[in-house]
């Protein structure tokens, strides 16, 4: 069976929103500073970030967390940045 990739929703701080691709419980996605290279994370936790699963732009230190869908570490449902 083949990974099927969808596009999901980025969140920035601000109400300001963006598209990134995810396939399975990893996302990639471009950060808001316009950094070339995309980041890329995996889904967390439903209860929300924790250790090892916080995504920083290594270019503006925008921090963000992939949020999974519907079971920990599940498929992803939408990415965020955080505070």
């Amino acid at each position: 069976m083949t990974q099927k990739q969808k596009i999901v929703t980025v969140h920035f701080k601000g109400g300001e929103k963006s598209k990134g691709i995810a396939t399975g419980n990893n996302a990639a996605w471009i950060c808001k500073c316009g950094r070339v290279e995309p980041l890329l994370g995996r889904s967390g936790f439903l209860k929300g970030v924790s250790k090892g699963f916080r995504i920083d732009c290594p270019n503006c230190e925008r921090k963000f967390f992939v949020v999974p869908e519907g079971k920990d570490q599940g498929a992803v449902l939408k990415v965020i940045e955080i505070d």
